[in-house]
């Protein structure tokens, strides 16, 4: 990821709060359309200068050709407002995951935490984030569904850290494979399957178990099948069904 420092130059004789609402839309189109990440990005008016600070996924993010219908829209909105954006560059944030460099990868994960601010897409070949915006959109021009999703999987994940109120909801929709939660990202990577003809498969993460030998006879909850791995996938993920398109992992409990 890369920290941005968005400067909007206008006029004091124009409408401020005009100018700020319309910037407060720009930056929510872009974020569904995942050129910039998180959901906080604070404001602050400095002179004839409205100034915010984004994280974005590469360098380049913000390129027009990147655009969607909504964002050019509020892009063309700031111009009659007579309002010029301009986008800098700060850095590196060094936290962050590095982004796929694949071509083309023989499969994605749908795979997130309650401290990621990155995209919840990985390259199953080299486990770097895939941008958003590289995939064709997934729900009325935009990836709201993902979006949404990534918000909810991060609140329970939350709660099940916190080990306060709401831990065993939290628990329960993260590692059910009928849960409200699961279904939802499970048909979020049947439909990057179906859109980009690359396999998408959904994570369920495991918390507790009864021992390590028996974690290692789980079988698929979906199918029904054998799914242990004898080499974990990038240290993380003991189970893999590929008919189902399902991840696990052994027990943290017991791992």
């Amino acid at each position: 990821m890369f920290v941005v420092e968005g400067a909007f130059k206008y006029t004091l004789s124009h409408d401020t709060e005009q100018a700020l609402e319309t910037i407060d839309l720009l930056l929510g189109a872009l974020r569904m359309n995942g050129q910039i990440l998180g959901r906080e990005y604070p404001v602050t008016i400095d002179g004839e200068k409205i100034r915010t600070f984004l994280l974005i996924p590469e360098e380049n993010s913000l390129d027009e050709s990147r655009a969607n219908d909504y964002v050019l829209k509020w892009l063309a909105k700031l111009e009659n407002l007579g309002v010029e954006p301009s986008w800098g560059i700060l850095g590196v944030e060094p936290y962050s995951a590095p982004v796929c460099k694949c071509l083309r990868p023989k499969f994605y994960i749908l795979y997130t935490t309650y401290v990621s601010l990155e995209s919840p897409i990985r390259c199953g070949d080299c486990w770097g984030v895939v941008p958003l915006y590289r995939l064709p959109t997934t729900s009325g021009g935009e990836y709201v569904d993902i979006i949404s999703w990534q918000s909810d999987y991060q609140a329970c994940d939350t709660l099940q850290m916190n080990c306060s109120t709401g831990e065993r909801f939290g628990t329960f929709q993260l590692s059910k494979y009928g849960s409200s939660l699961s279904k939802r990202g499970i048909d979020i990577c049947s439909r990057i399957t179906e859109l980009t003809r690359i396999a998408t498969y959904y994570y369920l993460m495991q918390s507790t178990g009864r021992g390590r030998k028996a974690e290692q006879t789980r079988k698929c909850p979906s199918c029904g099948g054998e799914w242990y791995l004898t080499e974990p996938l990038y240290g993380l993920f003991d189970f893999r069904c590929d008919q189902c398109r399902l991840l696990s992992n052994i027990a943290w409990s017991v791992r």
